[in-house]
């Protein structure tokens, strides 16, 4: 399963925080997002926190993240070609046009860094505790699974704030693998992204003992079997 892998994650950190069990395993990390128009003090940071990274098998494709964190509407939640509908009181033109430009983008850079791959390893649809980005690179992911032929799996993290959007694809998908977290290993690169001030999560979070990934299942949506999950609360 870990023999031509890769895992594809929105931002820096989002690898630690949702895949700390697989980071060792995978041949390859690809994070898509560097720097963030909302947040211009980040994209240094992470840049910095780059050059310190611990692991040599990461590809950094530094494209600027489209800064949706705060776009939806988590109470409505809408799937779009594009991740999801940016459908919240502050949701604009301009963010919509960002986020959309950002699939583009993202699916040309990932359908050349992923050809060849077997296993691909990303977020979940509903985008973990609920991040347009993460839905989005789901998305773009999914979308070139048929075309690149590869075996699919999400991570099994989810929060009260996602949980609306979650029940629109649970029934769909199972477990296959199960594995332990490692906190050495996420406490050193959760080290590295703290001193650069590039960590964009609980100062104090630590990761459960073990995930889950999960995949889509060919048995009708009555058949499926409860998939386990992980919940984590929103900051």
């Amino acid at each position: 399963m870990f023999d031509s892998s890769a895992l594809v994650v929105a931002h820096p950190d989002d690898e630690v925080l949702w895949f700390s069990s697989i980071l060792s395993r995978v041949q390859r990390v690809i994070v898509c997002c560097e720097e963030c128009a909302d947040l211009p003090e980040l994209g240094a940071a992470r840049r910095a926190a780059r050059q310190a990274y611990p692991l040599s098998n990461v590809t950094w494709l530094a494209r600027p993240e489209p800064c949706s964190v705060h776009l939806a509407d988590w109470k409505h939640p809408v799937q779009t070609e594009y991740g999801m509908a940016l459908n919240a009181p502050s949701a604009g033109v301009a963010g919509d046009d960002r986020y959309r430009s950002a699939y583009q983008t993202l699916r040309a850079d990932l359908r050349e860094a992923l050809r060849g791959t077997a296993n691909v390893f990303t977020h979940n649809p509903w985008g973990e505790y609920g991040h347009p980005d993460h839905v989005q690179v789901s998305r773009v992911v999914g979308s070139l699974r048929q075309e690149l032929g590869f075996e699919l799996r999400y991570t099994n993290y989810v929060s009260p704030r996602s949980m609306a959007f979650a029940v629109e694809f649970l029934p769909r998908l199972v477990s296959d693998l199960r594995l332990p977290t490692d906190p050495v290993l996420a406490a050193r690169i959760k080290g590295v992204y703290r001193a650069y001030h590039a960590w964009t999560w609980d100062k104090d979070y630590e990761p459960p003992d073990e995930e889950a990934f999960l995949k889509e299942s060919h048995a009708p949506p009555s058949e499926s079997v409860a998939v386990p999950l992980n919940c984590v609360m929103t900051v």
